[in-house]
């Protein structure tokens, strides 16, 4: 539970500044990739088409290397980018269906809105361990997630 939390401390402060338009299909913020590997992300199964999917890139040691915003459509969202470098990557995401910018958990820590990881990882008593999201990418990549609650 305790990461949980950390967890929403940290999206809250990585899209506190984020402003979702209905206008605009992507957001994105980018450090300074500078790889030539196109990485193809497509999350399906989503619980509705209401609200902005938030999704983090983040490095081995946890650093995070991509954070936007898609719209849902379809039940599902694709995502490309095309400057990856070669390495290890993790990837998080939550559909934020009511658009309050954060994810929302119930009384007991439980959160209330689609979210999921590279490998479709399953929380087992607290949040998915880091190292199991892990994926190399050498080569152009595609892949499929979908939410594990």
């Amino acid at each position: 539970m305790k990461l949980y939390t950390h967890i929403l401390i940290i999206l809250n402060l990585l899209f506190l500044n984020a402003i979702f338009s209905q206008e605009e299909t992507s957001k994105y913020y980018i450090t300074d990739l500078r790889g030539n590997i196109s990485l193809e992300m497509e999350i399906n199964n989503l619980k509705s088409n209401k609200g902005p999917l938030y999704i983090r890139i983040l490095d081995e040691n946890e650093n995070p290397v991509i954070v936007g915003t898609s719209l849902v459509v379809n039940y599902s969202s694709k995502i490309s980018f095309d400057s990856i470098s070669p390495g290890k990557y993790a990837i998080q995401f939550f559909h934020d269906e009511n658009e309050n910018q954060k994810m929302d958990f119930n009384l007991i820590g439980i959160p209330k809105e689609k979210f999921g990881s590279s490998n479709d990882v399953k929380p087992i008593l607290g949040p998915p361990k880091f190292e199991k999201m892990l994926f190399e990418i050498y080569d152009d990549k595609k892949i499929v997630m979908k939410p594990v609650n």
